[in-house]
This record gives structure tokens, sequence and C-alpha cells, in this order.
């Protein structure tokens, strides 16, 4: 039976269990699903919710707010491509300071429960924790970030391949990740950055500790040299004290003598 389940969890067959959010962690029916969310306590992956301006919502929202309307609209591109990858900079930039990124994906979904979703492996679960501790309430361009722990660790299983090959029929309302594609080269080039930013960081955190432990050695040190002051000086007290009573002593035994 231990068997069974352990095969079936986070399947279609899987009736107790969430498929969707086990492998996307994001779910269409959210909180009113009828299956369970388990919601990782910890993980290497993190999720900052809705953060990313998907184009073609905020055009839509802009018409709204002109009274124009959202029928016909279009996207510029170009510029929606600048701003997207001008985003995905920022985000690898600051995320990358918590520690190596094994993936940095922003999802180009629109449906409510994917839109704007950034996605962030890190190789090491305490470095997607510091992520999190740090990230979570914070600010970018105008949108407090809501960042999760993410049950995703496999992004093979939670993206489309249909979007990847360019024949997803579903659009940007299908339900698993179309993860907006960027430019290998660009990649690469932060990584070295990010490689290059945390060795620096690492040799002036090595830098001040050597700094610190010196210090730490140079107090230590004048704590000794003061005490054996203060000890020497205790210790030439007592003997003065001690030879001004033997000195009265052999006074008042001569003055005896005389009398």
């Amino acid at each position: 039976m231990a068997k069974h389940l352990a095969r079936i969890h986070g399947t279609e067959e899987d009736k107790v269990n969430c498929p969707f959010y086990f492998k996307i962690g994001a779910c269409r029916h959210g909180d009113r699903c009828s299956r369970i969310h388990h919601r990782p306590a910890f993980s290497p992956t993190i999720l900052i919710k809705h953060i990313f301006k998907h184009p073609m919502r905020e055009a839509e929202l802009q018409a709204a707010r002109e009274g124009r309307s959202v029928d016909g609209i279009v996207v510029d591109e170009a510029k929606a491509r600048e701003d997207f990858l001008v985003f995905f900079e920022d985000m690898y930039v600051e995320l990358s300071k918590f520690g190596r990124l094994d993936a940095l994906h922003i999802c180009d979904n629109v449906g409510d429960h994917m839109i704007g979703h950034v996605y962030a492996k890190f190789s090491d679960e305490e470095e997607a924790a510091d992520a999190l501790n740090v990230m979570n309430g914070r600010f970018y361009d105008g949108r407090r970030m809501e960042v999760e722990f993410s049950p995703v660790t496999d992004f093979l299983e939670a993206r489309c391949r249909d979007f990847d090959e360019e024949s997803c029929r579903r659009g940007g309302f299908c339900n698993f990740m179309h993860i907006k594609p960027v430019p290998m080269c660009l990649i690469r080039d932060m990584e070295e950055d990010a490689d290059e930013e945390r060795r620096r960081e690492e040799m002036e955190r090595a830098e001040r500790r050597r700094k610190d432990d010196r210090r730490r050695r140079e107090r230590k040190s004048d704590r000794r040299r003061r005490d054996r002051d203060r000890d020497r000086k205790r210790r030439s007290r007592s003997r003065s004290r001690s030879d001004s009573r033997s000195t009265s002593r052999g006074r008042g035994g001569r003055g005896d003598a005389k009398e």
C-alpha cells in the first residue's frame, strides 16, 4: 500500500494531493481546490508571486484606466522584450547574492494563479531560506514581494513542452509553465558576474575575519599585559607593606631594649 501511494503521489491518480500544485507550485483553484496543497517547510526553490509585470496585462489595465476597449490591444514586442531582460537581470543580481542559482524562470502565463510568477532554484536549501527571509516583504517597482517555498524542483515536469515548441493551443492560460526564454549568453554572463561577486565578497569577508582575529589577539595580549602589570604592582605594594611592617617591628624592638 505504501509503495502504491508513493508511486501515485502528485499524479492524477492521487485523489488526496493536488498534482498541479505538486508539479507547478500553483493551482487554478487556489484554496478552493478539493485536494491538498502540501506547502514545503524547506525547499531549494522559492516562488516570488505575481512580481513580473506581464506586458499584455499591463496594456489591458492601461486601456481600462483610459476608458478604451481592451480588444485589439497591440503590445510593443521590442520594448516588452527589453523590459523583460532588465527585469531578469535585476532578479538574477539580487537573488544570486544569497548563493548560486541553478535556475531562474519567469512565467509568461496570464492565468490569475500564475501571472508574473518567478521561480528561483538554489543549489542549497539554506541559501533559498536566506533569500526568502530577506526578500519576502520587500518592494520591487512598487510591488510588495510575496515569497514562499515551492515544491517545484524539476522544471522539466513543470514546463509546457508545446510552448517550448511554439505550438501550445491554450496560449497564456495554459496550466503548465510558459517559461520566458532568455539568451544563454546572457545567463552565462550573469553566472560569471555572480561567481566573481561572490568570490570578491568571500575575500572581503576573509579579510575582515583576519582583521577581527588580529584585533582580538591584540586585545587579548593587551589584557594579559595589563593583568601582568597589575599583578606586578600588587606584588610590589604587598612587598612594600611587608617591608614597612618589618621595619616598624625592628624599630620597636630596639626601643624596648634601650629602656
